[in-house]
């Protein structure tokens, strides 16, 4: 059995829906289940989202299959935690440990044995390869239609994405940057000397931040109304856009991911995490600034 940890926001349960599908495919015989438990006991963002919004196959695995394959005990009720710190005291010197973060593609997974799999798998060598069937599997409600997608479409649109508010979190412990603006300049300048004439369209979570930060940028369109449970309609606008200028965020990374247009450029910036910068690209189209 393969067992597959689900966590964190939208972005990045996308990149762990990505890689299970390719578990999936890579062993078709397993039987391979999410656990959902982190949902239960973090309030990230909406929650669990693949379901309501793309329809995720996934087949959630029990209580007793978590502690059993992944020797822990989900926080799912009260006293779970010292519970589980009594199960890892136990099992310390006996239990096989069977998590994985960030494994190789290649890393071949026993099938005579139990796997515990977690991490985020957002490096470009879990689904370069794999970006049309993704296309597929992430394809936004067909009844979204808007003004502001006609918009989108009807222009030589570039979308602007910006994490601000949750970034300046302090629950956030300055893991990840805020962008400066020089890189959105730049990314600005660049995409311009490519495309020609474009209108901007401004993507946030902290609307009044960029309604102030740029007033420098012409003709732009702050996107708003995409709150709540309707978050992921920012994402589908973004996808829809001729050109992308990223965040250091998985969610507007997969803006760009979705975007079906040939000659699309990704603009994305080199900061990402207070300690870590991103990786290089080599999909066609993508930039790092």
């Amino acid at each position: 059995m393969i067992l597959q940890e689900f966590n964190s926001g939208l972005g990045n349960q996308m990149f762990q829906y990505a890689f299970h599908d390719w578990l999936k495919e890579r062993y078709p015989s397993q039987k391979i289940l999410a656990d959902l438990s982190w949902f239960r006991w973090h309030e990230a963002h909406q929650g669990f989202e693949l379901q309501r919004i793309f329809g995720a196959g996934l087949r959630e695995a029990k209580t007793a299959e978590v502690i059993r394959i992944s020797g822990r005990i989900p926080q799912t009720f009260p006293g779970a935690y010292p519970l589980d710190r009594l199960l890892r005291l136990l099992t310390e010197k006996h239990y096989r440990q069977l998590k994985l973060d960030e494994i190789d593609r290649d890393y071949p997974l026993d099938p005579e044995k139990n796997w515990y799999i977690t991490g985020y798998y957002i490096s470009e060598k879990y689904y370069r390869d794999r970006l049309p069937r993704l296309k597929e599997l992430f394809r936004f409600p067909e009844s979204e239609k808007t003004v502001m997608k006609d918009r989108i479409e009807g222009t030589l649109s570039v979308s602007v994405h910006v994490r601000h508010g949750d970034y300046m979190d302090p629950k956030y412990g300055g893991k990840f940057k805020v962008l400066p603006m020089e890189y959105y300049k730049k990314a600005v300048e660049l995409i311009r000397s490519r495309a020609g004439n474009a209108e901007f369209f401004l993507f946030s979570d902290d609307k009044e931040y960029i309604r102030e930060a740029f007033g420098w940028l012409e003709p732009k369109t702050v996107v708003t109304g995409n709150e709540g449970q309707d978050s992921w309609k920012d994402m589908y606008l973004m996808s829809l856009c001729r050109h992308n200028i990223a965040a250091n965020s998985t969610f507007s990374t997969w803006g760009g991911l979705l975007n079906r247009h040939e000659d699309a450029l990704v603009v994305y910036p080199a900061e990402y995490l207070s300690t870590e910068d991103s990786e290089v690209k080599t999909i066609p189209g993508w930039i790092r600034v």
